[in-house]
């Protein structure tokens, strides 16, 4: 399905002279930057709790909100005051409060009844605080994902972090057991942990490879359940660690939230599938499909009137289901439509993907935009990249598919032969394929213009692939978030990894730079990286603290432009390591990906103010040489 965006009217010609945040060696230069309107979506509604005042509170990323909800379905909704929170888990505390993480804005956050809301920094930075849960002790604990940790707060604010055993585990959900331990999931780790309040950490592996355990939750039998969203299984782990697994009928149901019922059985979300899960002591499964299409239910609790209500992720709504499986929907606000991935096509414009939206966008140099729906419902597109046959291409987190989109609009989807893959970045090869990563599986994957794809496992494990682009010598180069490296892969499929020097780096763009050497960005480490094709890497720290640099493109300049997602603005980097930055001037901004465009500009997709903007590199240049 195509819609069409006529924005030349509404076109903000914010020619803003921005304040450069930071020169180094460098001319008194200002950017030239060019907003375009806001691309409309939906709200994209998380996890939600019962809180005691009888409504239900639910986290809303795209608006960057807490929403409480009364059983009647009358929605208010309350700005965190961190600009790109991304708020995810959220639980009732000891104190009548709510208590959510912000996985973007690195804190645990507050919310009285009234809306009052109060933040605590977590000392980790870049932690991506996930899930929250009330524990025996009077305190919350909550799970860090990036940093591999579980986090512990007093009502009070103080928090405390205990590292979890096995490196990368990517610490999912958390949960307070029987036992009066706290259980977590091991999303990576493909463990089952355990923590006593005094913070003494046990794991227990699981029994398949790559299950993919991502929520937990304790059933009426007194055992830990969990999804196991690669397996497509349901699990059950008792206090002694004895583990099962219950298959779900549905393929690739994309198995998210679990909770206890208020008739003895799990009840479960299933993304993908779109349908609410229910499975008995004994493992009997039943399923039920959501009225909305491609409604992508994610959060699921049990309410007081017995029933079990759930978000609706891309279907903006508060739905619920009785135990017969009758369903009814509330509607949620509006929202933007998250742009994520960006791209020059061959027919002059750029091309870009819609993560909130479900589309892939193009627009063109005078920004005239047309959306084109993608046929998988929450396909969640998140690069794209030209190919070699005139079409672009474009990975589909969600949707488990590589996607091809023709200049025209038409859309074929390629299903990946393994689940839960979690694809990321995509590139042309020089032999004609398009390459692509598979963070949670640890793998790099090559697909043919006919759609055949083969896959070649990275020797680290839990490497996390991220994005990938094609070298100077004829092979692919990728990031390891995970792995803290950076890799290389032969059209043959020979894997070499090259550690890099700053521990806890996250790496994530990397591009072929004009002097013969990938350059990439430290979105931890808060660096421009270069390695050289023998290896050698050679570092560059960003003037901003925390910046977070994400992406990296070379521009016609000659040197070498990225985003910082957290310093909202864009940086240039010379070959021989000067840095400049400019200050992106709309409020809220968040670049995500940058590219070179197809008039020369610098093109970045704005995730934080949901629009594409560009800066003005002609006229910068100009200005440098004047």
């Amino acid at each position: 399905m195509m819609r069409k965006r006529n924005i030349v009217g509404a076109l903000l010609a914010l020619l803003v002279c921005a304040a450069i945040v930071v020169v180094s060696r460098s001319a008194d230069t200002r950017g030239d930057f060019t907003a375009f309107a806001p691309i409309e979506g939906s709200s994209r509604p998380q996890l939600l709790a019962s809180g005691p005042d009888g409504n239900w509170w639910v986290t809303d990323v795209v608006n960057n909100s807490i929403l409480r909800v009364t059983p009647s379905g009358v929605v208010t909704s309350f700005v965190i005051p961190t600009l790109n929170a991304h708020p995810y888990g959220i639980a009732s505390g000891p104190d009548g409060a709510l208590w959510f993480a912000e996985s973007g804005g690195n804190k645990i956050g507050r919310i009285t009844t009234a809306g009052e809301i109060t933040e605590f920094a977590v000392p980790t930075t870049h932690a991506t605080p996930s899930v929250v849960v009330a524990g025996p002790d009077g305190a919350l604990w909550f799970t860090e994902y990036e940093a591999n940790k579980i986090g512990r707060i007093t009502t009070a604010g103080e928090i405390t972090e205990f590292a979890v055993p096995t490196a990368s585990a990517l610490p999912a959900a958390i949960t307070l057991g029987p036992d009066g331990a706290l259980w977590f999931t091991e999303f990576a780790g493909n463990k089952i942990g355990r923590i006593t309040t005094s913070g003494a950490i046990t794991e227990y592996p699981l029994p398949d490879a790559s299950a993919g355990a991502s929520d937990i939750i304790v059933g009426q039998d007194g055992a830990l359940w969990f999804t196991q969203r690669t397996l497509n299984k349901i699990g059950r782990i008792t206090t002694g660690g004895v583990v099962t697994g219950y298959p779900v009928p549905t393929p690739e149901a994309g198995l998210l939230s679990i909770e206890t019922g208020a008739d003895g059985a799990l009840w479960f979300s299933e993304r993908t599938a779109n349908q609410i899960g229910r499975i008995t002591m004994d493992g009997v499964v039943s399923e039920y499909k959501v009225t909305t299409k491609g409604s992508a239910p994610s959060g699921i609790h049990p309410g007081a009137d017995g029933a079990m209500w759930f978000v609706e992720g891309a279907g903006n709504a508060l739905a619920r289901i009785t135990t017969d499986g009758s369903i009814t929907e509330f509607p949620l606000p509006q929202a933007p439509a998250g742009p994520m991935g960006i791209a020059a096509g061959p027919d002059g414009a750029a091309w870009f993907t819609e993560w909130t939206g479900n589309s892939i966008g193009r627009i063109t140099v005078d920004g005239v935009m047309t959306s084109f729906e993608i046929p998988t419902p929450v396909a969640s597109p998140v690069a794209i990249a030209a190919g070699a046959d005139g079409a672009m291409w474009f990975t589909e987190n969600q949707g488990n598919k590589i996607g091809r989109i023709t200049t025209d609009g038409s859309i074929t989807e390629y299903p990946l032969p393994v689940a839960g893959t979690f694809l990321t970045g995509i590139a042309a090869g020089p032999d004609g394929a398009m390459w692509f990563t598979e963070r949670s599986l640890g793998i790099i994957g090559r697909i043919t213009m006919t759609g055949a794809i083969s896959s070649f496992p990275i020797p680290t494990a839990s490497a996390s692939p991220v994005t990938i682009a094609a070298g100077p010598d004829s092979a692919m180069w990728f990031t390891e978030r995970g792995g803290n490296k950076i890799g290389r892969i032969t059209m043959a499929g020979t894997i070499t990894e090259y550690a890099i020097p700053t521990i806890g780096a996250l790496p994530n763009g990397i591009v072929a730079g004009p002097d013969g050497a990938m350059w990439f960005t430290e979105n931890q480490g808060n660096k421009i990286g270069r390695i050289t094709m023998d290896g050698a890497v050679t570092e560059f720290a960003i003037p901003t603290p925390d910046s977070r640099p994400l992406s990296i493109t070379v521009g016609g300049d000659g040197a070498l432009w990225f985003a910082e997602q957290a310093g909202g603005a864009i940086g240039r980097i010379t070959t021989s390591g000067t840095i400049t930055e400019y200050k992106v001037p709309t409020a809220g901004s968040k670049p995500w990906v940058v590219v070179s465009g197809p008039d020369g500009d610098i093109w970045f997709t704005d995730n934080g103010g949901s629009r594409i903007q560009k800066v003005g590199i002609r006229t910068l240049m100009s200005a440098i040489t004047r």
